[in-house]
C-alpha cells in the first residue's frame, strides 16, 4: 500500500468516495440481487460498499494475493452477510468464470495498469450476462461534492503516477472497446471538468 509523505495510507482520504460510488451504481443500474464482480478490487472498498446496500453476491478479484488479503479484512470489518468470494486472477489473461456469468461488473482504477487493455475489456464482456452492465475506468463518481473533488484531485494524480499507471483519453478507451469487439458501450467523464474517465458496457445479446 502506498504511503504519503506524512506516513499515512494514500487511500485514507479517498474512503468517503466509496459509499457514494456504490450508491451511484445502485441508482443508475437498479442493483439489488445477482452477481457483482469487483475487478482489480485492491482494498475491496467498492465491492464492500455495494454489498452493504444490496443483496448481491460479490466476487473480489485481483491479480495480487496481498490485495485480496486486504479485501478480506475490509469485508470482515464491514460485517456484511452477503455471499462473497475472493479470486486471484488476471482479467487480461482470462477469468475462471463461465460466459454470461455476472449481472454487474465494476472496476475502479485498475484499467490504467492492465497490460492488455483490449483483451481485458473483451474478457469483461464475455463474463457479463445479457442484460448486464459493466462500469470500467477511474474517478470519484458523480455523487462526490465539488469541494471534495477539488481537494482530492492532486492526490489522485500523484497516486497514479507513483504506481506507474497511465490514464487514457476517452478516444483511447473507445478505440480499445472497438478493438475488443464490444458492440454496445459509451465513454464518459466522471463529472464536468473532472479527469476521471469511464466506459459503460452493456450486453444485449
Amino acid at each position: 500500500m502506498l504511503k504519503s509523505s506524512d506516513g499515512k495510507s494514500s487511500y485514507n482520504s479517498l474512503l468517503p468516495i466509496y459509499p457514494l460510488l456504490a450508491q451511484q451504481c445502485v441508482d443508475d443500474y437498479r442493483l439489488d440481487s445477482g452477481i457483482c464482480l469487483d475487478i482489480g478490487t485492491g482494498n475491496g472498498y467498492v465491492g464492500t460498499e455495494i454489498a452493504k446496500i444490496t443483496n448481491m453476491s460479490i466476487y473480489f478479484i485481483d491479480i495480487e494475493a496481498g490485495a485480496l488479503d486486504f479485501a478480506r479484512s475490509t469485508v470482515t470489518d464491514a460485517n456484511i452477510d452477503n455471499e462473497v468470494f475472493f479470486l486471484e486472477a488476471d482479467v487480461c489473461t482470462g477469468l475462471p468464470l463461465s460466459d454470461n456469468y455476472a449481472d454487474f461488473i465494476i472496476s475502479r482504477g485498475s484499467i490504467w495498469f492492465w497490460e492488455d487493455k483490449a483483451r481485458g475489456l473483451a474478457e469483461i464482456y464475455r463474463v457479463l450476462k445479457v442484460g448486464g452492465t459493466a462500469l470500467i475506468g477511474g474517478g470519484l463518481g458523480r455523487y462526490v461534492p465539488a469541494t471534495m473533488r477539488a481537494r482530492l484531485s492532486g492526490e489522485r494524480k500523484n497516486t497514479l503516477e507513483k504506481k506507474g499507471g497511465t490514464r487514457l483519453s476517452l478516444e483511447e478507451i473507445e478505440t480499445l472497446a472497438v478493438e475488443a469487439g464490444i458492440p454496445s458501450f459509451k465513454v464518459m467523464y466522471d463529472a464536468p471538468g473532472d479527469k476521471g474517465r469511464w466506459i459503460e458496457i452493456q450486453k444485449h445479446v
